[in-house]
């Protein structure tokens, strides 16, 4: 997958647009400010995945349609296929690359890897 910085920039416009919202509303409810609001709308900045948790949130939509991997902006079941502990390994290594981060023991990979497992329900809900 691509991330294309327009796509995201465009559509979070439009649903700023949609939802009539100003960017320093957007800012306060996300935790941020709206200088960096501002440059995500004008490609100037790439915003982090929890931010972009965050502003699907707000929104209430799909973080794969605000990173223009879907047109749709429908929430998936995020229970679908993560119900096995197994299953959310595999999304933790794809997601983070820990085995290969070079700043952290193998002790501390698996002790993140054991949190992550011990509050999958939690994780899974937010």
């Amino acid at each position: 997958m691509d991330f294309k910085v327009e796509k995201f920039s465009y559509r979070l416009s439009v649903l700023l647009d949609d939802n009539n919202m100003t960017q320093t509303e957007l800012a306060k409810q996300i935790g941020t400010s709206n200088v960096t609001i501002c440059r995500y709308l004008t490609c100037e900045r790439i915003p982090r995945l929890d931010v972009v948790a965050k502003i699907a949130s707000v929104f209430n939509i799909s973080i794969d349609y605000l990173l223009g991997v879907s047109d749709s902006k429908n929430i998936k079941n995020s229970n679908m296929d993560l119900d096995s502990d197994l299953n959310l390994g595999i999304l933790v290594k794809e997601l983070y690359s820990l085995e290969n981060n070079s700043h952290l023991s193998k002790t501390q990979i698996e002790l993140i890897k054991k949190l992550l497992l011990a509050n999958k329900d939690f994780i899974l809900s937010a």
